[in-house]
């Protein structure tokens, strides 16, 4: 059994549940209305880290962490990671979902990327003056999806590939390059973070770009037994 605790929109007493009743109950607090939106969903230290030691986020990882991560890429789509974050993560390609990866340089090699499962590969953004050149590179790793050249200025267009593919339920899981442009786009809907009582130094930063002030609104508030806290903050989109 795992303790969880409802802190806000309103503060509930701690329920116990095993894992299938778990996931059904996180699955109700976290649903989003309509069917095309962008959520980041991202686990980080007291002082706002992404990634520890390891240059992973294994470092801050524990409790109903993994269990949300299932529940949030259950309701998506298409999970998008930025191309470092493939890199040092070693994504394994989601079972309910896409595996979308971007990278503005186009110098992902195969061994970046997760292996084909039963004819499933990953997608990779790539800008259009490279995409044929990446395309060659990784061969049948993966499916090559040419984005407008202007996607480091307007990184909407990473959303807008994703949508020409039917793919409108995003979930990114980082990096912080990636989620900072998104950010200061006005392109997520809502940000997951998962707080680990973890205080370390250095790491990599939760949004490692200029992004302009944003006002968040706080959605939802969980605590579970190793007090970690579980924030859904609603985001304004433009």
């Amino acid at each position: 059994m795992t303790s969880v605790v409802p802190l806000a929109p309103a503060p509930g007493p701690a329920v116990d549940l095993d894992d299938p009743a778990l996931k059904d109950w996180l699955h109700a607090r976290y649903d989003l209305a309509g069917d095309a939106w962008l959520r980041l969903n991202l686990v980080t230290g007291l002082g706002g880290q992404i990634a520890g030691p390891s240059g992973t986020s294994d470092d801050l990882t524990g409790g109903i962490d993994r269990v949300l991560l299932g529940v949030l890429r259950r309701g998506a789509h298409v999970v998008l990671v930025g191309a470092g974050t493939a890199r040092a993560e070693g994504y394994a390609l989601p079972r309910s979902a896409r595996l979308a990866v971007a990278t503005l340089g186009g110098r992902l090699a195969p061994e970046d990327l997760p292996e084909p499962v039963s004819g499933r590969v990953a997608l990779v953004l790539c800008p259009a003056s490279r995409a044929a050149a990446q395309a060659t590179a990784l061969g049948d790793r993966a499916r090559v999806l040419p984005v407008r050249d202007d996607v480091d200025e307007r990184p909407v267009r990473l959303v807008e590939a994703l949508a020409d593919e039917g793919l409108t339920r995003v979930v990114c899981e980082g990096g912080g390059g990636l989620a900072a442009a998104l950010v200061a786009a006005g392109a997520v809907h809502e940000l997951d973070q998962t707080i680990a009582p973890v205080l370390l130094s250095p790491g990599a930063p939760l949004l490692s770009g200029p992004v302009p002030p944003v006002t968040a609104s706080l959605a939802g508030l969980l605590r579970d037994g190793t007090d970690r806290l579980y924030a859904r903050w609603s985001l304004p989109v433009r």
